[in-house]
């Protein structure tokens, strides 16, 4: 289900891990197989646990989803859900011009970046709505990574404290319902990635 992606800021890498976490607990159902039962054309045979993991995966994909316009906002719509003056008081530091990245079909990005800094640099406030996985799919893949369930306006959301490039905090907030997109939000500390989340998500709701 991950796929490989290229020219694409550090700090959304860890993604790829969420979308890889996913498809081992899509193809994880019947992970309990005895080793010998492939063998004897028992229920461990590889076309039923790909015909199970195919099934998972359709269950976290969009394809449902009305709100779907969410995954293809445009520059002027992602990075104007927070204003350079609340990004520059959530992060505490001056920032410069917001960063866009889209990836069609896999994921938008924004990213407000300590002024001076670069684009993996941890000092950093971003926003990504990935095209490729629902809300259902995100609890299933930070249910494995032990994240906290909270409530960002309104909405059901999950945090952690993630490593990768660096440590950060993430909020992932729900932008509908189950079949619907994903928020995920991160920052250096997890008071502004819930500062962020908490500013952005009522204007990203908006555009759709």
């Amino acid at each position: 289900m991950a796929r490989k992606l290229t020219s694409i800021s550090p700090f959304y890498a860890a993604t790829a891990a969420v979308l890889t976490a996913t498809a081992v607990v899509a193809g994880c159902g019947g992970g309990g197989a005895k080793s010998g039962s492939a063998g004897q054309g028992g229920s461990g045979h590889p076309a039923a646990s790909g015909t199970a993991a195919a099934g998972k995966e359709a269950e976290y994909s969009l394809n449902k989803s009305h709100l779907r316009i969410l995954t293809r906002l445009k520059r002027s719509q992602l990075c104007h859900a927070l204003s350079t003056e609340q990004a520059s008081r959530i992060l505490h530091a001056p920032t410069g011009t917001p960063v866009y990245t889209s990836h069609p079909g896999v994921v938008i990005t924004c990213q407000w970046i300590r002024r001076g800094q670069g684009t993996g640099s941890r000092q950093q406030l971003y926003v990504g709505i990935s095209a490729s996985i629902n809300w259902t799919g995100t609890e299933a893949a930070d249910e494995q990574l032990h994240s906290k369930q909270l409530t960002i306006d309104g909405r059901h959301a999950l945090a952690a404290t993630r490593q990768g490039v660096g440590t950060w905090a993430e909020v992932d907030v729900a932008l509908g319902g189950g079949d619907d997109p994903v928020a995920r939000f991160r920052a250096p500390t997890m008071a502004s990635a819930q500062a962020l989340a908490r500013a952005a998500t009522p204007h990203i709701i908006a555009m759709g």
